[in-house]
């Protein structure tokens, strides 16, 4: 990750090469235009989830951080199938792509143990023959504190 890049930014610059999100206008971070074919990444939090210290004295923790990613797309009875495939395409690329290493990486430690996964479904219909769906993105990560 580029030192100047926040973890949004990242995550948001790597999503835009999915295959499952190839054909979308734009993906916005923390905004989304109620416009069919648009994407937003919000950051929803991060925390540490466990703490531990090396005999040599090196102190390490286990973190956890969380996006949504909200897509604004075409819904009906031709679209909601589609739609389910898109983000199932997308939970299996992400899966693969963590896997072998080629999803953003948050962590300054323990690179083998690092996750990041993707789930996430209907969020909510519009008037416009639109539907939201809400894709939670979690990344799992080791950093060394000292």
């Amino acid at each position: 990750m580029d030192p100047n890049e926040t973890m949004t930014e990242a995550l948001a610059a790597w999503l835009r090469t999915a295959p499952a999100l190839a054909d979308l206008r734009a993906l916005w971070v923390d905004d989304l235009p109620a416009v069919p074919g648009c994407a937003g990444l919000f950051p929803a939090g991060s925390g540490v989830t466990a703490r531990r210290e090396n005999l040599l004295g090196q102190r390490f923790a286990r973190c956890r951080a969380r996006w949504t990613l909200r897509l604004v797309l075409p819904h009906g009875t031709a679209g909601a199938p589609a739609n389910a495939r898109r983000l199932e395409a997308l939970a299996d690329w992400t899966a693969a792509q963590s896997a072998a290493g080629l999803a953003p990486r948050f962590g300054n430690a323990d690179p083998a143990a690092e996750t990041l996964t993707a789930a996430g479904g209907l969020e909510k219909t519009g008037d416009e023959g639109t539907a939201t769906y809400a894709v939670t993105l979690t990344a799992e990560y080791t950093r060394q504190l000292c």
